[in-house]
């Protein structure tokens, strides 16, 4: 079922989008462009997430505890992306030096944005639907030679079933994919907040605590509209880790 899920998602979705790199030389010019920008320049958006390819399974989250809490992970990077981070490190001081709450918030938006619906991810809502209505319409058409009395059950058993199917599309697919890039890209930008170190105690454990949430929310068990609603909590709480790491 799973490759038949991973076949569906390459034909809905194709080749990823081109990403686009929004920054600043030193003569204070903004440029946009497909490639990444030059050694020095100001990177005005957040680094690319890690990838998570949809149709392979996604590396598990590592579990936290509660107690003894730890500096976040160096993620591996490359030395682009490493540039990209540093140059994010470097605005972010500045605009703390700047008192500027606007481009701390913006930051963290972004990279939340990035990070859930980046290289196609944002057409994998439909997919649930698409189901839906294929095992519906083919309960509609099975049922059509079948008894009067049998209709009506075998009809709500195919719309049941593609409720399930859908399920598990979004949660494989979309949820899992979205809570690993989160983790990763919030762990690395714990390292480069523009305040030299990681956040403080308090900070890190309300962070941690939104990854184990996060993950509990991607399990098959609960219901679709969990892993939104930790999204929407981890969007508000970052807010407060970005102006007061």
């Amino acid at each position: 079922m799973n490759a038949a899920a991973g076949l569906l998602v390459v034909a809905l979705l194709g080749p990823p989008p081109a990403r686009t790199y929004t920054w600043r030389d030193a003569a204070g010019q903004t440029h946009i462009t497909s490639t990444p920008p030059p050694p020095g320049a100001e990177l005005l958006e957040p680094p690319p997430p890690p990838a998570v390819e949809l149709g392979r399974p996604a590396p598990p989250l590592p579990r936290q505890e509660a107690s003894g809490l730890e500096a976040p992970p160096r993620e591996q990077l490359n030395s682009t992306q490493q540039q990209a981070w540093t140059s994010l490190d470097q605005h972010l001081a500045r605009a703390r030096a700047g008192k500027d709450q606007r481009t701390l918030e913006a930051v963290a938006n972004s990279l939340l944005q990035d990070s859930l619906w980046g290289h196609g991810l944002w057409v994998m809502p439909l997919v649930p639907a698409l189901a839906l209505a294929l095992l519906g319409l083919l309960g509609w058409w099975f049922a059509l030679g079948l008894p009067t009395s049998l209709r009506l059950p075998v009809l709500g058993g195919s719309l049941l079933l593609g409720l399930a199917f859908g399920h598990l599309l979004l949660t494989v697919f979309l949820y899992q994919p979205q809570a690993v890039r989160l983790q990763r890209n919030l762990e690395l930008l714990e390292l480069h907040l523009g305040i030299g170190r990681a956040p403080g105690p308090t900070q890190r454990a309300l962070l941690q605590g939104h990854y184990r949430a996060l993950e509990a929310a991607t399990t098959l068990s609960q219901p679709p509209w969990r892993f939104p609603a930790e999204v929407r909590s981890l969007r508000a709480d970052l807010k407060q880790v970005m102006v007061e790491p």
